[in-house]
């Protein structure tokens, strides 16, 4: 592995636009397009996946409404009307959300000779912000999605091979 000494030049906006929409077509079979950002409802399930590697660390979030969650579970379990799905199954297809499109970026990451390794997948209930450290970059991009909003938060901080570490 070569390792890089100029400052990385990383767009995950650019690659989330990208990534999201394959991830909910393969995995949900709905459409989402990028939209306006705007506050998301206080009664949402956020999943976390984690980033590392020599060159960077870093974490992805998907804010999915909780009514969107359960709709977007509901496809996944290919229910039939009227079948809901339970805390578990959302759950699990919120955290396999976060760990598809945190894997989608991962690979993103490799393929500019960034190297890292990803978490196993956490799921957040409720509603919160996300402070970043200083020299953590962060990019949210916003999402519609069955006439609903979520976000799709990406927290990143390149570790330059130059610069002291503290």
């Amino acid at each position: 592995r070569m390792k890089t000494t100029a400052p990385i030049s990383f767009n995950a906006t650019e690659h989330i636009t990208a990534i999201a929409p394959n991830v909910f077509e393969t995995m949900l079979n709905i459409p989402i397009s990028v939209a306006n950002p705007g506050p998301l409802p206080a009664s949402r399930i956020s999943g976390a996946m984690g980033i590392a590697g020599e060159q960077v660390t870093g974490t992805v979030y998907v804010h999915l409404p909780e009514a969107l969650a359960r709709e977007a579970a509901r496809a996944l379990l290919q229910a039939t009307p009227g079948q809901t799905a339970g805390d578990t199954d959302i759950h699990d297809m919120v955290g396999e959300l976060a760990n598809m499109i945190g894997g989608g970026l991962k690979s993103r990451l490799c393929d500019a000779d960034v190297f890292c390794a990803m978490s196993t997948p956490s799921v957040i209930r409720g509603a919160f912000d996300v402070e970043a450290t200083p020299g953590v970059k962060v990019e949210k991009i916003y999402f519609a999605c069955l006439g609903q909003r979520f976000a799709v938060e990406v927290h990143l901080q390149f570790i330059n091979e130059n610069q002291p570490s503290i």
